[in-house]
Parts: C-alpha cells; structure tokens; sequence
C-alpha cells in the first residue's frame, strides 16, 4: 500500500512539473508578442499615455485601442456636446452618423500615403530664411485691412519684422496699393507662381478660400512664421512670441477657440487621433517654426488642398492645424488662456463680434493676463450702422468680456445667437454653474487703441446698401 502511495506521488508530481513548464512556455510567448519590439511604437503609446493621462504599460494593440476608445467616449458627453458649434454640428451630424468604415480606412489612407512620401523629400531648408509675418489678403475688404495692420506694425508698434501679404493669381493689387504697402516694407506675393512649393491655381467655389493659409505658410520665405487672419490686429509688436519657451520648445503656438469637436465627428477616425474634452484650435494667428513642424504643416496643406472632404468635418481651416499636428504626434503649445470676447450691447445684451487673444500665461505672473490679439471675425459682417454715434463716428468697440477662470478650464460656456437687430453675437452665459464672466469699458481696458485703428485707415462694420 506504502509502494503504491509513493508511485502516485510521483506521478502527482510530474504532472504538476509538466503543466507548471508549459505555463511558463505559455507566458514567455505572450509576453514576447506584446513587447513593443521598436522605440516608434513605444513612444507613439508614451504620447497616447500623456494624452490621455494613463499609465505608460505595454500593452497589445486590444488593449490600447480600449484605452483610447474610454477617453473619446467622454466626447460624447454632456461636458463636450454642450460647447460644440451648433451650426456646423447641425449642418453635418446625420453625415458623420452614416458615414461607414470603408470610406473612413480609404481617407485614412490616403493622407498616411502622402505623408509616407513627404518624409522621403528633403526639407528645402536652404531656401528658407529669418523670421517673418504672413498675411493673406486679396480683395479690396481684406488688403484694406490687412493694410492698416501693417502701418500699427511699422508706425505705431515699429515692428521690424518683414511682412509677405500672400493672395489668389485673380486677385493681383493695384499699383498703388502694391506702393502703399511696399513704402511700409510689406511684400505681395502670388501663390500661383509654378516655381513655390505648394503653388494654388484653383479658387475654391465659396466665399471664404481657407485652403489657402497652409500654403502660404509654406510658401513664405521665412523660416519662423507668425500668421495673421487679415482682419487680426496686434496690441503690440508681435517678435517677443517667438522667443517664448512655450513656442522654443515645440516649434508650434496655437490658440483656442470657443468650440469644442463633437465626439460623433469621424475626424477622430480618419486621423486616428484621440478625442478629448478640450477646446478647438482659432488660427487667426499662428506661430510655426517650419523646420521642426514641416512634416505636419504639409499634412495641414493636404487636409486644406481636399477641402471638399474635411471641411465637412472641420469648421474652416481652423483645425486642420491642430489635427494634423495630433495625427502625427508632433509637439505645439495651446495657449492656455480662454478666449476674451469684445463688442457692444444690444436690447440688454452684450453681443461680442471680435475675438480677444492672450499671451501665454507665466507660472509666476501676479497681474491679469496680457491681452495682445484682437481678431474682429464677426465685426467684417456686421452692418456697421450698429456702431455709428450721434457725431458720426464709429465705435464698434464698447465693452471687454472674460471668463473670471480662463485659465486652462473647459468648463465655461460661451453662446452664439442672433440678436433681434440681426447681428451675429457671442457671449458667455452661466446658466450651469460656469464661473462669472468680467464685463469691463474697452476704451479704458485698451487705452487708445480704437482710436489708433480708425486713424490708421481702419475698417469697423461692414457697408450695406
């Protein structure tokens, strides 16, 4: 009886040594097919962990597709669909709601292809030189405008910067206005010369031509680009922001908008980018070191070139910078300050029509933010008998309006509407709890400025018949 017991044991136990083996065979071989086996795929899952703030583990292609897919799910929730535009959303959702996942692969690998290609071509680094502003402006509305940035710039601010004003081959200036602005240092340039990078011979059959701006990006001449939206006037003389850290460190400066994406917009899908609850980029400025963000600047001109496709996703040029940036993992700094709005008071109600951009906040800053862009982007098409005072002047300018939490905070709600005059209006509103908004006299807040604008040949309001 002894005997038998032991063979059984001995039995028992080589049995449990079989089975314990193949258990550590079996976890050798998982373990070596979920090892990242190459730095890209580890750093591209590093970034996804920053983004999403998770831990950097390895894990298998399942598991990260679940971790990005828990992060973009809260982009369909209230705290994003209550900030996203209401009439591009409206305009487009039951066409983002059907579109299926052939057609999405087929997009995506398209722009995958063309970038493959971009990063065997040389960058034409020995053509590009200094640092530089870049307009785009073509018709009489926009080189008035862009005009009367340029004398602030040069008389008032004594900008030393050079200035490129870039426009469509139909829109050649006059020989005077060619003059005016070359007596101010400012260059006109036509992007449909064959000889540029990224010449356009096409005008896009619409009003606004936003496929345009990443070319002339590319096209400028300069190595350090700051743009500007033609209607985008500076407070001061813009050089200092390519020497802050935040814009050293990335080769990118962005600023936000009022918007965030909706988290049924397939532009997630076809970049293969994460949705977030943050706000959506507002590229009426732009600073872009093109040497460390070219390959991100072309993806940007290709989302712009087949604007038939991706401006049903996106809202204008606006984000094309942004995700294209984020499809390809490269760094840029999201000015952290939310946008201030500027305007008048219509019925009771004030009615914002330009956009107030800040500088980058300093860690150890003690005063309110510094103010240093004044986008006017509903003020071009709002009837500017709005703004006409007793004495015949025109004063579109009388209030200054910000959240009194803008910094890095997504829980603010600014509004669109239309006021019972007509006019195109945004403004904060607090009916959720939203920290309070700070309504000041612009005149006081930004001494002088109206004034200088008017008196440098200024547009206010748009001319109506």
């Amino acid at each position: 009886m002894s005997l038998r017991m032991s063979r059984n044991q001995k039995l028992k136990i080589n049995i449990a040594i079989t089975s314990f083996v193949v258990f550590v065979i079996y976890c050798v071989l998982m373990i070596s097919k979920n090892v990242p086996i190459s730095s890209d795929k580890i750093s591209v899952e590093k970034q996804y962990a920053v983004a999403s703030q998770l831990p950097t583990v390895p894990h298998d292609g399942e598991t990260l597709e679940a971790l990005k897919t828990s992060t973009s799910n809260i982009c369909k929730e209230d705290i994003v669909l209550r900030n996203t535009d209401p009439n591009h959303t409206a305009a487009h959702l039951d066409f983002w709601r059907h579109l299926n996942g052939s057609t999405i692969k087929v997009y995506k690998r398209r722009w995958q292809k063309f970038i493959a290609n971009i990063r065997k071509t040389p960058i034409p680094i020995d053509k590009l030189n200094g640092r530089g502003i870049v307009f785009i402006a073509g018709n009489r509305d926009t080189v008035k405008r862009t005009l009367t940035t340029v004398k602030l710039l040069r008389n008032v601010y004594d900008c030393k910067l050079s200035i490129e004003i870039w426009h469509l081959h139909d829109e050649q200036p006059s020989a005077d206005v060619r003059l005016s602005f070359e007596e101010l240092g400012a260059t006109f340039k036509d992007l449909s010369n064959p000889k540029l990078v990224k010449p356009i011979i096409k005008r896009r059959d619409a009003d606004k031509q936003f496929q345009i701006k990443a070319a002339a990006i590319i096209n400028s001449a300069f190595k350090e680009v700051l743009y500007l939206d033609s209607d985008n006037i500076p407070l001061k003389d813009p050089t200092f922001l390519f020497d802050l850290p935040e814009y050293k460190e990335t080769g990118a400066l962005f600023w936000p908008d009022y918007w965030k994406t909706h988290g049924e917009n397939k532009i997630f899908d076809i970049m293969d980018i994460d949705c977030d609850n943050e706000w959506e980029q507002e590229s009426g400025q732009m600073v872009i070191d093109k040497e460390k963000s070219w390959v991100p600047l072309q993806l940007a001109w290709y989302m712009q070139k087949h604007y038939e496709i991706y401006f049903q996703f996106l809202n204008g040029d606006k984000d094309t910078f942004k995700y294209a940036w984020k499809a390809l993992h490269s760094p840029y700094h999201m000015v952290e300050v939310f946008p201030g709005m500027a305007g008048t008071e219509t019925n009771g109600r004030f009615c914002g029509h330009t956009i107030l951009q800040y500088v980058p906040f300093a860690d150890d800053a003690e005063e309110d933010d510094d103010l240093i862009f004044v986008h006017a982007n509903l003020l071009k098409i709002t009837d500017k008998k709005h703004f006409i005072r007793p004495d015949g002047s025109e004063h579109p300018w009388d209030l200054l309006k910000r959240s009194s939490l803008a910094h890095t905070n997504t829980y603010i709600k600014p509004e669109f509407y239309i006021s019972n005059k007509g006019q195109a209006c945004m403004d904060f509103t607090h009916r959720e709890g939203e920290p309070d908004a700070i309504t000041e006299d612009f005149d006081q807040t930004l001494t002088g400025f109206q004034t200088l604008y008017f008196k440098n040949g200024g547009i206010g309001g748009e001319t109506r018949a």
